[in-house]
């Protein structure tokens, strides 16, 4: 794993941690549900990331543009 994608998990732990205690501390419904919300797309684009750079060992340097749009639409980042 790149230390990018390390460093967005290690960040994503914190925040599904941090969901927990907010669930247990009886937060509001729509606080808890932004941060759900947020947890997600960071995952997203934790997925976007591992694909993207799967791609890039096997594509020509001239289709990355096209390759990074494809993704974002898949993604829809």
């Amino acid at each position: 794993m790149t230390s990018n994608i390390d460093s967005r998990m290690n960040r994503l732990i914190g925040q599904l941690e941090g969901i927990r205690r907010m669930i247990n501390g009886r937060r509001k419904p729509d606080d808890i549900v932004q941060q759900i919300m947020a947890a997600r797309q960071a995952l997203t684009r934790i997925g976007m990331i591992v694909l993207k750079e799967e791609i890039s060992k096997t594509s020509k340097p001239n289709q990355q543009k096209r390759i990074d749009k494809m993704l974002e639409q898949i993604f829809r980042v």
